[in-house]
């Protein structure tokens, strides 16, 4: 059983900071982050899982989810709660997964040149000498980086050094589901994604 004490927003003390961290900078002026958190980090993997599950509805697509127990405290009462959570998607054939998860990687890159964007814009509006250079430059060196890791699984996806799996059901049905070799594991595209 899990226990879960906080809002889902803040179960893990990284988020609560990145949060903080948000705020501060966007009192400087630079609410590219802020931008990034929100669309990157919540309305992104909405959009994605809501995709996944018309896909699901239509037939096109197989969702895997894991079930997970928890005890939530909601005004200091215990409630059980089960949560069910999204693993990765299978498809129809290894062209579909690789079709969905470029098609997705590029909408996420698009977003993220989107924050670039912003924060070269706020950079040019600032007054000079504000000490806003090196959090601009702070900002900038990460969502570099979420990019730079984009178009390397999208560069894996495109010349083809990633695993399909193939999955059978017990109905007899064949899918199809994509992973990436890091190392000795295998990390699934879904987790790329998302």
């Amino acid at each position: 059983m899990n226990y879960q004490l906080f809002s889902p927003f803040f179960t893990k003390v990284i988020m609560l900071l990145i949060a903080l961290l948000c705020i501060v900078l966007a009192s400087f002026g630079i609410s590219a982050p802020f931008f990034y958190i929100v669309f990157i980090g919540i309305v992104f993997p909405v959009a994605i899982s809501m995709r996944i599950h018309r896909l699901n509805e239509t037939g096109t697509a197989l969702t895997l989810t894991e079930s997970s127990h928890w005890i939530v405290y909601i005004h200091g009462f215990p409630a059980e709660e089960q949560r069910e959570v999204l693993k990765n998607p299978c498809f129809w054939s290894t062209e579909r997964v690789k079709q969905f998860f470029v098609r997705g990687l590029a909408g996420k890159v698009i977003l993220q040149l989107a924050c670039i964007a912003l924060l070269v814009n706020e950079y040019f509006r600032s007054t000079p000498g504000s000490g806003q250079d090196l959090l601009a430059a702070g900002v900038l060196f990460f969502i570099l980086f979420s990019i730079s890791k984009n178009f390397w699984t999208m560069y894996l996806l495109a010349t083809d050094k990633w695993q399909c799996e193939s999955l059978t059901t017990t109905s007899g049905s064949l899918w199809y589901q994509g992973f990436l070799c890091k190392g000795n594991r295998r990390v699934t595209l879904f987790s790329r994604l998302v």
